[in-house]
């Protein structure tokens, strides 16, 4: 990210992004064609004045339309990466294109009055067995090809399918949801080990891979850095 302020992509018709990640929390205004944001969260159509808001560590991929598109990004000011509900993306729909852009370039602080007067954007409707697939990926251990035969579809069919909507495998996703998990316990009191229990991870050590991965940097490093954005957050706001 440009930590200096939001700055412009531009990406080619047909192209695609692999699925990626964002160490901070950031927003993307798109401003001409079109494009699928896929992640653990669905895939998210976006066309001119869609606005998304991506936690830090959101991991999700793109695939643009016939036209390419163009968006302009900018890392979210404190004020409104506080307000993101968990570690799901969200979508809004802009009520004036050209004010946003305004706000992107000129007064990022004004974001959360851009919000204000956006409408919410859902995900594309799934079929419900994708759905109930991640669910019972996310509840249980069992063998992925088990949970998909019990739904009545293949392995290799759900793969394929999950692979478009989501942009991952299976077995990445419940690995995503498992990540994003062991985040929101990390604020907490538990211990890293108890953490990786209740995160669904094999062991700490497990935990301690997968945060490096994805952070880079050790779960505990990982959490002072999360309580130093609490206590800064709390200072604020008395």
């Amino acid at each position: 990210m440009n930590p200096h302020g939001a700055y412009r992509t531009r990406h080619d018709r047909g192209a695609t992004l692999a699925t990626h990640r964002h160490r901070e929390a950031y927003a993307a205004l798109v401003l001409d064609g079109d494009y699928t944001e896929s992640s653990l969260d669905g895939p998210l159509p976006c066309r001119p004045g869609t606005l998304v808001l991506h936690p830090a560590y959101h991991a999700h991929g793109d695939r643009f339309g016939r036209i390419g598109a163009s968006a302009i990004n900018l890392e979210l000011p404190d004020a409104v990466a506080a307000r993101l509900a968990g570690f799901a993306a969200s979508a809004w729909q802009v009520h004036d294109l050209r004010e946003a852009l305004e706000v992107f370039q000129r007064a990022p602080q004004r974001l959360p009055e851009l919000l204000a007067q956006a409408l919410p954007q859902a995900a594309e409707a799934l079929p419900d067995w994708q759905g109930e697939l991640l669910r019972r990926m996310d509840r249980s251990d069992d063998d992925i090809e088990l949970i998909a035969r019990q739904l009545g579809v293949s392995a290799e069919h759900a793969s394929r399918a999950l692979g478009r909507s989501h942009g991952m495998s299976p077995r990445a996703l419940r690995r995503e949801a498992r990540w994003r998990r062991a985040l929101s316990l990390l604020d907490g009191n538990l211990s890293l080990a108890d953490i990786a229990a209740a995160a669904g991870f094999a062991d700490q050590s497990h935990l301690h891979r997968i945060v490096v991965a994805h952070a880079g940097c050790t779960p505990a490093r990982l959490r002072k850095q999360i309580k130093c954005v609490q206590d800064r957050d709390a200072a604020a706001a008395a």
